[in-house]
């Protein structure tokens, strides 16, 4: 890894597991409770075996987080082994020993004989397969549960479902949930795990349980494919110049990784072996002033880089190699043959492993997106991002202004909007308009909740029409949903002031205050505005540029945001005329 470093360490029933990363950057939103989610993820799944009523895993954060956000120092986790109390003498890291039940029969297929005869522990190999057991990937988990807030903070979304278990093909996310495979990775995730196979339909569901309950019946274990998707990752992470930075290789490597993953494809991977090059070459469009693609066989790598399309990539697990069934094996105390060694474990594993895989996929992908944006605080990354994000645009789409009430993206949004050639709207204006109602009315008579459904039903609306400046009323970008819609429609600005400038303006109209359900009988109008903007900080700190507008006029707003606008444009954008510059005159056709 290049710009983000983890170690983890920890065995399989010593007291817990230690990992660090480092490399994270400053200004970070995470909460523990955002690790655990994935680690309880980890512990699901048709076919696991009694460790898993054991353990109920969780992080706790021991370093490089403060106040909830990260630091920029090495971030270190700690999850404890409950299952360790069982095992205080037998794992003791003080002087003793030898163990009165050591193990001396390798498992084949396991690290057992391999790790045995490079460490010279041939007496014991409890001192290999402990470290070796999969169940260090729960720190892996951990550690990318930290790597993937970032991501998603900045709109990349991570997620995975199970493809195949011995040898029964499962539905494709493309097929069962095209909308989610395309955009939204995680809730494509989080829609998988409500099934005990983590697949998407019913169908396939039922007929991997029943093969998982046959390979029981059996005392066998079995093996399958996961696919992990990545949406909204831009073009341009890793690179061709060099063997070692092609984002393709580094997550092969990421996953093969992972505990009993024995093969990796991205995109159509083998089958594109036996296709002509116009069967599995991506064609390019130009579509709405953005290059686009008729499909994705390519699996959103080219050359080693992103290209801007939904990461796919498949892992193939082998059969666990624990089989109650066991095979034949060799005692390396007395060298004659016998059944290999068993330990509790599970009889399918495949469903757990995407959860991994996802952790492995997130921790590759923020080291490439870190390698190629470099920085060192969440805000130094926002607008290289969103450059990135906007290179294959010929024009930046919507731009939305967003951010406190007072701030003034009203006036100067109907500025900008001239100054673009393009429409102005009003999202809480337009909602107004609909309910026949004003936000005060709506609040009274049906609740914030009814109004924030409408707000987000006029956002979508707003998206799928042509490109106009949106300015957003100040809750509407409290939700991954809103995020998702603005980036993928265009760019978003945040035009903020302190507290008291902004209660300085609204007292400046005296029905403004009144008319804001939010402030209504606030005493200290400064003082509420403070409190909202703590409650809301970190989802305007998602903006892709930000404006301080305190002593501005609405003109100069307006005109700082052209510039601002300028900073992020793609290579494409001149050629079409970018953010204010009109209409250009066209290049000739060669």
């Amino acid at each position: 890894m290049k710009r983000l470093r983890f170690l983890t360490a920890g065995e399989s029933h010593g007291p817990a597991l230690v990992g660090i990363l480092e490399g994270m950057p400053a200004g970070l939103p995470l909460d523990s409770e955002e690790i655990d989610r994935d680690l309880r993820r980890r512990q699901m799944g048709y076919g696991r075996g009694g460790r898993m009523k054991i353990e109920q895993d969780a992080a706790k954060i021991l370093a490089g987080v403060r106040f909830g956000t990260t630091l920029g120092s090495p971030v270190a986790l700690q999850i404890e082994n409950r299952d360790y109390a069982n095992w205080t003498e037998r794992m003791s890291a003080g002087p003793g020993g030898p163990d009165p039940a050591a193990v001396t029969t390798p498992r084949p297929g396991h690290a057992d004989l391999a790790g045995a005869l490079k460490y010279g522990q041939t007496g014991d190999l409890r001192d290999v397969l402990e470290r070796a057991s999969a169940r260090e990937t729960a720190m892996r988990v951990a550690l990318g549960a930290v790597a993937r807030a970032m991501l998603r903070n900045l709109g990349i979304s991570i997620g995975s479902y199970t493809r195949n278990i011995g040898g029964i093909e499962a539905v494709g996310g493309a097929d069962a949930r095209p909308e989610l495979h395309r955009h939204d990775a995680e809730g494509l995730a989080l829609f998988a795990d409500c099934s005990e196979v983590r697949a998407l339909d019913e169908n396939s569901t039922k007929q991997l349980i029943e093969r998982i309950d046959d390979a029981r019946r059996r005392r066998d274990t079995l093996g399958g494919a996961i696919e992990v998707v990545a949406t909204g990752v831009p073009p341009g992470l890793g690179s061709h110049v060099q063997w070692d930075r092609k984002l393709d290789g580094r997550l092969a490597q990421a996953l093969l990784s992972i505990p009993a993953i024995k093969a990796v494809e991205v995109g159509d991977g083998w089958s594109a072996g036996a296709l002509h090059g116009t069967q599995v070459h991506d064609p390019i469009h130009l579509v709405d002033e953005r290059l686009r693609r008729g499909s994705n066989h390519a699996g959103g790598t080219e050359g080693g880089i992103t290209n801007g399309e939904p990461l796919i990539i498949r892992a193939v697990m082998k059969p666990i190699a624990t089989v109650s069934n066991a095979l034949p094996s060799v005692d390396l105390r007395t060298l004659h043959e016998r059944r290999a060694h068993i330990e509790r474990s599970d009889t399918c594993a495949v469903p757990a492993a995407g959860i991994v895989a996802e952790a492995m996929v997130a921790l590759a992908l923020a080291d490439a997106l870190l390698e190629t944006l470099g920085g060192d605080t969440m805000h130094g990354l926002r607008a290289p991002f969103a450059r990135l994000r906007l290179s294959t645009r010929a024009r930046l789409g919507h731009v939305f202004l967003l951010g406190p009430m007072g701030a003034g993206k009203t006036s100067a949004g109907l500025i900008l909007s001239h100054r673009l050639g393009r429409p102005f709207v009003d999202l809480d204006a337009r909602i107004e308009a609909r309910a026949g109602a004003s936000i005060a009315a709506i609040f009274r008579s049906a609740g914030e909740s009814e109004f924030r459904r409408l707000e987000q039903i006029a956002l979508e609306e707003a998206c799928e029409q042509g490109p106009a400046v949106v300015a957003l009323g100040g809750g509407a970008v409290l939700g991954e949903f809103a995020w998702r819609r603005m980036r993928e429609a265009g760019v978003t600005v945040r035009l903020h002031a302190p507290p008291w400038e902004l209660a300085r303006r609204l007292a400046a109209n005296e029905q403004a205050v009144e008319a804001r359900p939010l402030l209504a009988g606030a005493g200290d109008t400064a003082g509420k505005l403070a409190e909202i903007l703590r409650e809301r900080e970190h989802w305007y700190a998602r903006a892709d540029l930000h404006l301080e507008t305190t002593a501005l006029t609405a003109e100069e707003v307006a005109g700082a945001i052209v510039g601002l606008l300028r900073t992020i444009e793609g290579p494409l954008a001149p050629l079409a005329g970018g953010s204010g510059r009109g209409s250009p005159t066209a290049p000739d056709e060669p």
